[in-house]
């Protein structure tokens, strides 16, 4: 049953004439209501409105209710608590977080803060009594439930917006760090190599007992020592063992690595997944998430362990570094622009969650820090 509110408005003073009524667009109304006399009312408030017109649909049953709202094309919704034997939350938890859903405004024929938490938790724009309802009551609720959805939507947007910003940020910062290592892997390191080789060489034509020769060879050491700190350097910015051997090959070097650079940390790795089982896109994010990781147990935990995992469940992949530091304050560190760590703790975050996981770390004094990554991979394709 749809009516158009208008048509019950008298032309009396103070109230918009018929003229500047018709200029502007009906608010389309939609109430949710198994009694016909709360129809009514509302129907009759709505109409003393003076700054607005609306056009009311009356859905009568819980499964009308739905169809309406699954069709779309309301800009508000009035939801009776009970629609006979069934809730009228039910149906709200129901459509709440569809895109197409307007906002939902739960009426109640007694007030009860429980319902109002339980309304406001299931997404209701707005709970109302129907005892004190009011045409000004009526008319701020929808207006400020219409400029609340349009301020949500228009956040999403500029979310979606700021994550693409970030996923863009994200590949610039890959390729360039693939370029300066691609630079240093073929121009300097090249030419260190180089001219080692041919000190060496000029070395083996020297006569014995040359003046020079001494001097020649305590240049062999240095640039053999530049040789492989340059090598350290385009191997960190990008393994090449990454795209050539894959995740797992990868996270394995990377852990000798460490464990010879911090000899006074034990690593240890346990992979439950194959590597054909890991998106290809993936494997670049899980590998820069256990960088930044393991820089922070280095750099801060004080720990004397750490401990890498990656495993697959049911529909999900599940990444988690451990270690038995001395812990810090998560949530200081997460707002420090400042720290190493907390920008570490930034980085995973955005990271997992710019590629679809979810970011979790736990932290305590003595207790050490657990940071895990979970993706579900159900609908993804390696």
């Amino acid at each position: 049953m749809r009516r158009s509110s208008s048509a019950l408005w008298p032309d009396a003073p103070g109230r918009a004439g018929p003229a500047s009524r018709q200029k502007a667009r009906a608010i389309r109304v939609l109430l949710i209501e198994d009694d016909e006399e709360d129809f009514s009312i509302l129907e009759a408030i709505l109409s003393e409105v003076s700054s607005a017109r609306y056009e009311l649909t009356w859905a009568q049953t819980y499964d009308r209710g739905l169809e309406e709202l699954c069709r779309g094309g309301y800009d508000v919704c009035f939801l009776d608590y009970r629609l006979g034997p069934k809730s009228g939350l039910d149906l709200l938890s129901r459509v709440a977080k569809s895109a197409t859903a307007p906002p939902i405004i739960v009426l109640t024929g007694q007030g009860d803060y429980r319902v109002d938490l339980k309304a406001m938790e299931y997404g209701a724009a707005d709970y109302i009594v129907k005892d004190e309802v009011s045409a000004p009551l009526l008319e701020r609720a929808i207006r400020y439930a219409i400029d609340r959805l349009k301020s949500q939507r228009a956040l999403r947007e500029s979310e979606s917006q700021l994550k693409h910003l970030a996923t863009a940020l994200l590949k610039v910062q890959e390729n360039e760090r693939r370029k300066v290592a691609a630079e240093l892997h073929d121009d300097f390191g090249q030419f260190l190599a180089a001219m080692k080789f041919h000190i060496e060489s000029v070395l083996e034509r020297m006569e014995p007992g040359d003046p020079c020769a001494p001097d020649l060879r305590e240049l062999i050491p240095g640039l053999q020592g530049a040789i492989e700190r340059v090598r350290n350097m385009y191997t960190e910015l990008m393994p090449s063992v990454l795209d050539d051997l894959g995740i797992l090959a990868t996270l394995r070097w990377f852990c000798r690595e460490f464990q010879e650079e911090h000899p006074h940390i034990a690593v240890q790795f346990e992979f439950g997944i194959s590597e054909q089982a890991i998106a290809h896109d993936l494997k670049l994010v899980i590998f820069r998430i256990v960088q930044d990781a393991f820089k922070n147990v280095a750099g801060h935990s004080g720990a004397s362990q750490i401990k890498l995992s990656l495993s697959a469940r049911d529909d999900s992949l599940s990444l988690a570094v451990r270690d038995n530091g001395k812990g810090f304050d998560i949530v200081r560190a997460l707002a420090s622009t400042s720290s190493h760590n907390g920008l570490g703790l930034m980085s995973m975050k955005r990271r997992a969650e710019l590629s679809g996981g979810s970011f979790t770390v736990e932290s305590a004094e003595t207790r050490g820090t657990s940071v895990c990554v979970r993706w579900h991979i159900e609908s993804r394709q390696p």
